[in-house]
């Protein structure tokens, strides 16, 4: 009974070859994929063929007349060969870089180790050029693969000797090979004996190590070929199905890259008994495409029967191998390739095919290029209202694009117009300035860009024209080639580009004014607020301060910190924020800490402390408002009492944990002239940390939320036991938009 279902999960050529015909069965039939799919099945059901064989079927009938993909050659592919080759395409292509015999090469020492006690195996296989390519290693050092990865033909090597004789060899001691050889190794793995047997016809050579000198009486070197030729067979079909795997297609894509034209480098995939069922592209040119726009080494790894299925049996296809068998190049085409894939195009090709390597040389010519490169240059021409004019002064041609005659509004059937015609169609006012002009643009060749004005049915066309010349050794003009762009636009448009150069100026202005603030603020900010490198050390006290940025230029703000040591080795620590940015904001920034640290010699009392600065910051004329947290430390006690004014609270890391400290009573400072604030007292353990820090650590784009403090204390928790400046490196902005000053006190161990 033929079998009527699809191959689950089938790929490569077969289920290309399906999909195909179930694109153009859905194209003819106006149904979708899944009805065409259905469609297919019951066709073949009705038949009582595979629907490969349908399929095949289906797409035959399809191409035109003059190409001949003959049925039956059709059919054996989708039948005899495509799971197969399938299979070996999707191996060659998934496993580009692998060596397709490392795990033969390590199977073989272990057998020749039991035998007669070999120490390391290289599998090389043979290049039509007579290198050889290192394919499989076993106990071989790393610095000796990557050094020995590929063996040229010259100078000549013991494995490369037996690749050209075909006759195993088996050198017994290092120091008496003839000088004429190359041994493969170096220091390190100097092996004192070597034996190495060929594989197949030539396709491979098997050498093998032995770190202890072997003197190979006949039972060693019987028992080397017969384990070698065990395996030989599994060798050279690996070999087949990677081919790939050369040497030579890394120096093919080199020279490739330096190529220019659409040029490609194929490799044939056999099946077991030798016939080729696909081809894989290894390497490709810059400039190589594909009808689905796919470039230069996008199309490595390509399998032809699943890409472009519709080549399977044209000329095309059987060209491939008549080129790989006879070595004599050909040459196909015009031909028309029809992907049969929705929103591809026909397309017209010449390829020229050629033997190269173990492979072929495709070198490919797209005829219909210059049709799409018009198509485009039209498209152009419509979009940008631009037209183009070549006048040939020696013969009298002239040539007009079609947006040249859609500017002038002129016939193309009447054909470009005289030089005289063209003049008296210039406005009155600018023909005394043009006129002139373009006669030096044709009798003398002079280049040209010119404004002016044209009357085109009544209606007055604005225009740019920019010429060039060709002129022979003696200065006569030869060639005009002209550029016009209709740049109509009214009265209105010209007072909106006024208004636009009014705008730019204006932006400019105000991007230099900002970059000039910005530069004020910085510097600014760099004199009234250094930044410590290092980890402060105080009383009792280690402190480390971070000072984050605004992303943006314009948004420098007021965010601030001040440290001051007490009598006593008692410490002052304070942070706050002004509202705003720019110059106001860092002005009142810097009276604020330069204020804190002039009231702590009057008062130490952080609640007092931001009374004080709650009047300096009200009496202020611009009416300034900023939030504050004022911290007072006494080592004696280990008390740390803190007032704030509308700033968030801080946080206290201790063991594992992190938790945000309850906020005493407090308004920001500026807002009223009597607001007073009240203070709490915190005592501190070995090793506890307490972080002060401005809103742009939490505060979010958008305002604040209902967690705004989790990420902050969920990124602090487990932070402990890290150095006090590492931990604050940990923490970033939550709003990038905003500046942000981070303070960190550690209490340090007795």
């Amino acid at each position: 009974m033929p079998d009527n279902r699809m191959v689950p999960g089938a790929d490569g050529p077969l289920a290309a070859l399906i999909d195909a015909a179930v694109a153009v069965l859905a194209e003819r039939l106006e149904c979708s994929t899944g009805e065409a799919r259905q469609r297919l099945r019951e066709l073949a059901g009705r038949s009582g063929v595979s629907e490969a064989e349908t399929a095949a079927a289906v797409l035959d009938s399809t191409r035109p007349p003059d190409t001949q993909a003959p049925f039956e050659e059709v059919r054996r592919m989708a039948t005899a060969a495509a799971a197969e080759a399938a299979a070996m395409a999707a191996r060659a292509v998934a496993a580009p870089g692998r060596e397709p015999l490392a795990d033969l090469a390590g199977t073989l020492r272990e057998r020749l180790a039991v035998e007669v006690g070999t120490d390391a195996i290289a599998v090389y296989a043979v290049e039509p050029d007579a290198s050889l390519q290192l394919v499989g290693a076993s106990g071989v050092p790393a610095a000796v693969v990557d050094a020995w990865s590929r063996v040229p033909a010259h100078p000549p090597t013991e494995a490369g000797y037996v690749a050209r004789t075909r006759e195993p060899l088996f050198l017994a001691d290092r120091t008496a090979t003839p000088p004429h050889y190359l041994l493969v190794g170096g220091p390190g793995a100097e092996w004192p004996s070597r034996a190495v047997v060929p594989v197949g016809d030539g396709v491979a050579v098997v050498v093998a190590f032995f770190v202890r000198q072997q003197p190979f009486p006949p039972r060693v070197r019987e028992a080397v070929i017969r384990v070698v030729d065990q395996v030989a067979g599994e060798i050279v079909e690996r070999l087949r199905a990677h081919p790939h795997q050369a040497g030579w297609i890394t120096d093919a894509q080199s020279m490739l890259d330096a190529m220019p034209g659409a040029v490609g480098v194929s490799v044939p995939i056999r099946d077991a008994a030798g016939a080729i069922v696909d081809w894989v592209l290894v390497a490709a040119s810059p400039e190589a495409t594909d009808v689905t726009g796919k470039r230069g080494r996008e199309l490595v790894g390509t399998s032809v029967a699943s890409a472009y299925p519709t080549i399977v049996g044209t000329e095309v296809w059987h060209s491939l191998a008549q080129v790989m068998s006879s070595g004599r190049p050909r040459e196909v085409g015009p031909f028309t390739y029809l992907a049969q894939v929705p929103g591809v195009e026909p397309a017209v090709f010449t390829v020229r095919i050629s033997r190269f390597g173990g492979g072929i040389l495709l070198t490919w010519t797209r005829h219909d290029e210059e049709r799409r490169l018009a198509s485009r240059i039209a498209q152009t021409e419509r979009l940008g209202r631009l037209g183009w004019g070549e006048w040939d002064l020696t013969t009298g041609s002239v040539y007009w694009s079609e947006g040249l005659y859609a500017i002038f509004q002129r016939d193309p059937e009447a054909g470009p117009p005289t030089l005289d015609e063209a003049a008296d169609q210039l406005h009155p006012q600018d023909a005394p300035r043009i006129a002139p002009q373009l006669a030096r643009v044709f009798e003398r060749g002079q280049p040209a860009d010119l404004n002016y004005r044209i009357v085109v049915g009544g209606q007055e066309r604005h225009l740019r024209a920019r010429f060039e010349t060709i002129r022979d050794r003696t200065g006569r003009v030869l060639k005009v080639y002209g550029i016009v762009q209709d740049v109509s636009a009214g009265e209105a448009a010209a007072r909106d580009r006024a208004r636009l150069v009014d705008i730019e100026a204006e932006l400019a202005e105000r991007l230099r004014s900002q970059q000039t603030e910005h530069r004020l603020v910085t510097a600014l900010q760099q004199i009234i607020l250094p930044i410590p490198t290092g980890v402060l050390h105080l009383p009792e006290l280690d402190v480390a301060v971070r000072y984050l940025p605004a992303e943006v230029v314009s948004r420098v703000g007021g965010d601030w910190y001040d440290v001051v040591e007490l009598p006593g080795g008692r410490s002052l620590l304070a942070v706050g924020d002004v509202a705003g940015h720019g110059i106001t904001a860092a002005a009142t920034m810097a009276r604020l800490r330069h204020s804190v640290a002039a009231l702590a010699v009057t008062s130490t009392d952080p609640g007092e402390l931001l009374g004080y600065l709650n009047r300096i910051v009200h009496d202020d004329a611009s009416e300034p408002t900023a939030t504050v947290v004022v911290a007072h430390f006494d080592p004696v006690t280990r008390a740390l009492t803190w007032a704030q004014a509308g700033h968030p609270p801080p946080i206290l890391v201790s063991g594992g944990t992190a938790a945000a400290l309850t906020r005493p009573p407090g308004m920001i400072v500026g807002a009223r002239p009597d607001s007073t604030y009240d203070t709490v007292t915190t005592t501190l353990a070995d090793g506890d940390t307490v972080l002060l820090y401005t809103d742009g650590l939490i505060e979010r784009r958008g305002g604040y939320d209902a967690d705004w403090l989790g990420p902050l204390l969920r990124t602090l928790a487990g932070t402990g036991e890290l150095p006090i400046d590492a931990l604050i490196e940990r923490l970033q902005p939550a709003n990038p938009g905003d500046d942000t000053c981070v303070l960190a006190l550690r209490l340090r161990p007795l």
